[in-house]
């Protein structure tokens, strides 16, 4: 279901819907018959504040008071200890098993002894990619699992297949990375199935953006944050 179905639902909901349910069951009938395209499986949970309850869309948050006449989007904030509440759960959605990633469609860069590991989706005109990239490399003792992800450009695919066809794709990919050197253009006959499918789990994953990391606890994080706040998701439970 696409976002901006979504949110313009929540309009419809906000000002048209009447229903009332007693029960989560009637909540959910109430929900499902102003948004009929609302998954039969969301999640739907009382929340411990407000009355209010909780909806998941994929890894959007969404409240509803129990009638389902009013739902909204918004962040919920805890002024007590300081956590947005919100935010938090997104976090869990987006948690992915690093057992399940598909490393056969990766390529590795190994910095220094390489015992910790992390998995980014990347795009190789992506000027994030390339500030997270030197931060990686700086922080050493670190594997890094590259899945290209070329969306951002209309030549990106082509960089991408030159890099995924290189006889030693992690220096091709560095290569161009730190210097802007160009790989050698891929051979007509090389298979490049791997981007397809890196585009089709981006999708499933709901990947927004690029870079896009995931680390071995299932932590997921978008953007080229800083060394800190990467060692600190590492050691999260």
């Amino acid at each position: 279901m696409k976002f901006r179905s979504i949110f313009a639902a929540i309009c419809l909901l906000a000002f048209g819907a009447t229903a009332h349910a007693d029960n989560l069951s009637g909540l959910r009938a109430a929900l499902h018959k102003a948004m009929p395209s609302m998954p039969a499986d969301a999640r739907i949970v009382k929340t411990p504040y407000s009355g209010l309850y909780e909806i998941d869309f994929g890894d959007h948050v969404f409240y509803a008071d129990s009638t389902g006449r009013y739902l909204f989007a918004g962040e919920i904030l805890d002024t007590r200890t300081g956590v947005n509440v919100t935010k938090q759960r997104v976090a869990e959605l987006q948690r992915f098993p690093w057992k399940d990633l598909p490393f056969k469609d990766s390529f590795k860069i190994v910095y220094g002894h390489g015992e910790r590991q992390v998995a980014v989706f990347e795009d190789p005109y992506c000027p994030y990619c390339h500030r997270l990239e030197k931060t990686l490399e700086a922080m050493g003792n670190m594997t890094v699992h590259v899945f290209l992800f070329p969306v951002i450009r209309p030549d990106s695919p082509a960089r991408a297949r030159d890099i995924w066809c290189s006889a030693d794709r992690g220096r091709a990919w560095t290569d161009w990375m730190d210097h802007q050197k160009a790989p050698t253009p891929a051979a007509a006959d090389c298979k490049a199935e791997a981007l397809q499918a890196n585009l089709a789990l981006g999708q499933r994953l709901g990947i927004e953006s690029t870079p896009t990391m995931f680390l071995q606890n299932g932590t997921r994080i978008s953007g080229a944050v800083d060394a800190a706040a990467i060692t600190r998701a590492m050691a999260a439970k």
